[in-house]
Parts: structure tokens; sequence; C-alpha cells
């Protein structure tokens, strides 16, 4: 083997080996934060903004929502135990994993929002 061939072998050793210790402690749970899915929902009068989001089963999903009208308004999603309330001009942030795969229904649960079509849905493949 030649000396140049030595200093190649060794340089991509030494690269591998880098990279493989900077890629533990990556995962954060119940799916991996490499294909994290981050989502922001506006919450207005009545409507969420998108209404529909699209995950896969076992995403990670860093939701924040983000209240645009002017009065308090709710995100409740039953299939992953999310409940936020949100005031007027604030946003508030919850990670969560998306359950197994299917349709799943999102909604404001204040008297009356829900009813004025203040709804949607998470779409898990």
């Amino acid at each position: 083997m030649s000396r140049r061939t030595f200093i190649l072998f060794a340089a991509v050793a030494l690269i591998a080996l880098a990279l493989a210790a900077c890629g533990g402690g990556a995962s954060s749970g119940g799916g991996s934060s490499a294909n994290a899915l981050n989502v922001t929902v506006n919450a207005s009068e009545f409507k969420f903004d998108p209404a529909t989001i699209n995950a896969t089963a076992g995403q990670t999903i860093n939701l924040t929502v983000k209240n645009v009208g002017s009065i308090q308004h709710t995100f409740v999603l039953n299939a992953a135990n999310v409940k936020l309330t949100i005031d007027p001009g604030k946003s508030v942030t919850q990670t969560f994993t998306a359950p197994a795969a299917g349709t799943y229904p999102f909604e404001c649960d204040i008297a009356g929002h829900k009813e004025a079509g203040m709804v949607g849905q998470l779409i898990v493949k």
C-alpha cells in the first residue's frame, strides 16, 4: 500500500469516526427528530389554517398554534392527548408523536366554535 493510499484511508476513517461520535442521541422518544414535522396552525374566528395536517405514523410533530384572532381559542386533538389554550395574539407549542395510521379530528372546544366550523384533521399515513 502506498503512503498516499494509507493517508487517504486514515483520513476517511477519522471522518467516519467523527460522524459516528456526533450521531448518538438524535432521537427524542416517540420518533426520530431527524424527520420531525414542524407545523404552525393559525387559529382565528372561526377556523384553523391549515385545517389539515399530514404526518407519518410515529413521526414527531412539533405543533405551534398561533391565535391570530381576537378571542381565546383551544386546539384539541384527543388522539394524541393534546389540549392547548391560546390567548389572542399568543402562540403555544407542543411536541407529540403521531398516532397509528388514520384520520383524527381536531377542534376548538370553546362553546360554539366547533359548530361555527373551527375544526380540522390530522391525517396519518
